[in-house]
This record gives structure tokens, C-alpha cells and sequence, in this order.
């Protein structure tokens, strides 16, 4: 009998409100959106930060996530990641809009992005702001999205050196985010290869403004995909975890073999 090759990859996830902000909405949002049934949509893990008060940033966050799940939800196909992520910025934007229109509580309401769609040999990232993305590749832990911030730019200019940044006075000021204020966004985005059994890291600065790369690049290869969420979770708040923290986690661990469904029986899975 031919099998046919399902895609297959290992997500974990975490979000926590952090110690110092355990009392309070938390203003971070994520989603990790999979395909049931006969279509066959990658995987793509979204990740948001919101800003501009607590009501405001648990709001800007909530609507990228929103975006991005019901334009998952009505797609038969996933030919262009940045075009999909384009019309979810904008669909996110429209409800921000509406919101800082009636409550003038929301009219400084924004969010960064980070997003990966999950393919057999590669990803495609988009992202605004400076929630971050890492690929892990044979051992080695290259950061792929571009922040938007402050430290960004100094550090692309070789005016600061990335451990530097940590400790920044200027750490948390973004040149971009997605809000309603802004007249023009320019998400940035890229396409790097993901192969058999590298990994991938979303998180806000509530966990890469906290723990050292070389002491994430150790979780994230010593644990399993899950466990090595929770744990970085759990060190950000060692460290007295000032911010939400969130992270996503997700494994490549190739093909698995798959029995094709029958068109006529919608019982069996697709």
C-alpha cells in the first residue's frame, strides 16, 4: 500500500503573567494553529506582546491572535505565508481601531508579532516589534526575526553588543508595533531552512530580556519540547520575572508514515 508522508513536528507552549505582574492581566497572547480533517494546512505559531496599559495590550494582543485564527480557520490552502500574515495584520488593525474608537482607554493599544509557518525543509517568519524568534540548527542557536527596537538597531550598528542589550536603559523602545496609530507598518519577513530535527523558539522579552541566550540554547537542547518551555518559564521568574512571559517551542522530527483517507468516508482522519 502507498503511504503517504504526514509532516510532523513537536509544539510545546507556555505563558505565565510573570512574578511582578502575577496580579494583573497578562498582556502577552499566543496560539498554536494545526490542521484536522482533509485539509492540509501547516502548522503556524503565532505569538503577540501587547502594550499601551493593561486592558489595551491584553486587547492589541488578543486581536492579532484572533486574526490569524479565523483566517486559519477559513483557508483551504497556504501558498504565501507573507500574504496570509498581511491580511491578518490588517484584520487585527481594523479591530483595534474599532476599539480605541469607543474606549479611549484602547486609543494606545499595540502589540509586537512573531509567527513561523511550519513546512517540511524550511519556515517562513514574519514579525513587528521585538518578540523574537530562534532556530536552533545542529547545536547552534541563530536568532531569524529583526527586532524593531532601540537595541536593534544599535546592536545591527555595532554600537552595541547583544549581551549588552540586556541591561539597556533603552531595551523596551520600539521603533515598530502593530497599533492603530501608526500610519504604515512594515512587518519584516524571511524564509530559512528547518530541517529534520532543528528547532525553533518563539518568545517575548519577558523571557530573552531575562535569561542569556547560552542558558536558553541549554534548555531548549537538553529538554523535550515542552518541558523546555515550562522550564525557561520557570527561570524567567528566578530572575524575577518583571514581565508576561511566553514562549513556543516546536520541534522538526520529520515524516511519519500515514494511510491515505478515502474521499467517500468522512469518518476517517485526513
Amino acid at each position: 500500500m502507498f503511504l503517504k508522508p504526514k509532516l510532523n513536528f513537536e509544539i510545546g507552549f507556555a505563558l505565565d503573567r510573570g512574578k511582578k505582574r502575577n496580579t494583573k492581566p497578562n498582556q502577552d497572547s499566543l496560539i498554536v494553529l494545526t490542521c484536522r480533517g482533509r485539509k492540509k494546512l501547516p502548522p503556524i505559531l503565532v505569538l503577540a506582546d501587547g502594550m499601551g496599559g493593561y486592558a489595551g495590550g491584553a486587547a492589541a494582543s488578543q486581536a492579532i491572535i484572533k486574526a490569524y485564527n479565523s483566517l486559519y480557520r477559513q483557508a483551504a490552502t497556504m501558498t504565501d505565508f507573507s500574504s496570509f500574515s498581511n491580511q491578518a495584520i490588517t484584520l487585527a488593525l481594523e479591530e483595534m481601531k474599532k476599539q480605541a474608537g469607543k474606549d479611549p482607554r484602547f486609543r494606545s493599544m499595540g502589540s509586537t508579532l512573531v509567527a513561523v509557518c511550519l513546512l517540511q525543509n524550511r519556515l517562513s517568519l514574519v514579525n513587528v516589534g521585538d518578540s523574537r524568534a530562534y532556530r536552533f540548527h545542529k547545536g547552534d542557536m541563530q536568532q531569524i526575526n529583526y527586532d524593531h527596537s532601540f537595541i536593534g538597531e544599535a546592536v545591527r550598528a555595532g554600537l552595541l553588543q547583544p549581551q549588552e542589550a540586556m541591561n539597556h536603559p533603552k531595551k523596551n523602545q520600539l521603533t515598530q508595533s502593530i497599533t492603530p496609530s501608526r500610519t504604515e507598518i512594515k512587518p519584516y519577513f524571511v524564509e530559512v531552512p528547518f530541517e529534520m530535527n532543528d528547532v525553533v523558539l518563539l518568545c517575548s522579552d519577558g523571557l530573552w530580556g531575562v535569561i542569556s541566550e547560552p542558558i536558553i540554547q541549554s534548555v531548549v537542547l537538553e529538554l523535550p519540547v515542552q518541558k523546555a518551555a515550562e522550564k525557561l518559564v520557570k527561570l524567567a521568574n528566578a530572575r524575577g520575572g518583571p514581565d508576561n512571559i511566553s514562549v513556543i517551542v516546536a520541534r522538526h522530527i520529520g515524516a511519519v508514515p500515514e494511510l491515505p483517507y478515502l474521499l467517500q468516508d468522512d469518518t476517517l482522519p485526513g
